[in-house]
């Protein structure tokens, strides 16, 4: 657990210098939530896994800065929550419990943070409170999701095609 949260605290430093690219501003008498956000955090298509994520603070820059490393860190969660569940039901427990194996998928997983980008995100000001909501959507293809996992291990998963079809369809 000390090894995942030292993990996170590295990763929101390392991001911590880094803003999105675009980011659109925009003033809203209420923070009306934009057209291709969702109240749903996680959405999954045929092809593609989407998070959406909204976070407020006084300071438009801040908002965005913080909320897209938020963002990350929650998207980033999510796909290890699913990997490990996947993993866990696997039929060859000695290989699948193994820590090498374990640690392999959970680094894999967390370096897909440089495979993030805002593919929507927007800035709104709700001019009644003083407060700037930041809504953020980050999609990913399930195939990019499992070609930077297989790269684990010096290509032992790559061979275990079973698990790769269970994670595809369960993300």
């Amino acid at each position: 657990m000390k090894h995942l949260l030292g993990i996170t605290v590295s990763l929101i430093l390392l991001y911590s210098c880094s803003t999105p690219n675009t980011i659109t501003q925009e003033n809203a008498m209420d923070s009306t939530l934009p057209s291709w956000f969702s109240t749903k955090p996680y959405l999954s298509d045929s092809t593609n896994v989407h998070y959406f994520f909204n976070y407020q603070l006084e300071d438009s820059s801040a908002s965005a800065k913080y909320g897209f490393e938020v963002a990350q860190i929650e998207f980033i969660n999510k796909i290890d929550d699913t990997v490990e569940g996947i993993r866990a039901l696997q039929s060859d427990v000695e290989f699948w419990s193994s820590p090498a194996v374990i640690q392999s998928l959970r680094t894999n997983t967390y370096l897909l943070m440089d495979a993030m980008t805002a593919s929507n995100e927007i800035v709104l000001r709700n001019q009644e409170n003083n407060q700037y909501h930041y809504y953020i959507q980050i999609s990913l293809s399930k195939d990019k999701i499992i070609e930077e996992l297989k790269k684990s291990r010096d290509g032992e998963l790559g061979a275990r095609q079973e698990f790769w079809d269970e994670l595809k369809e369960s993300l």
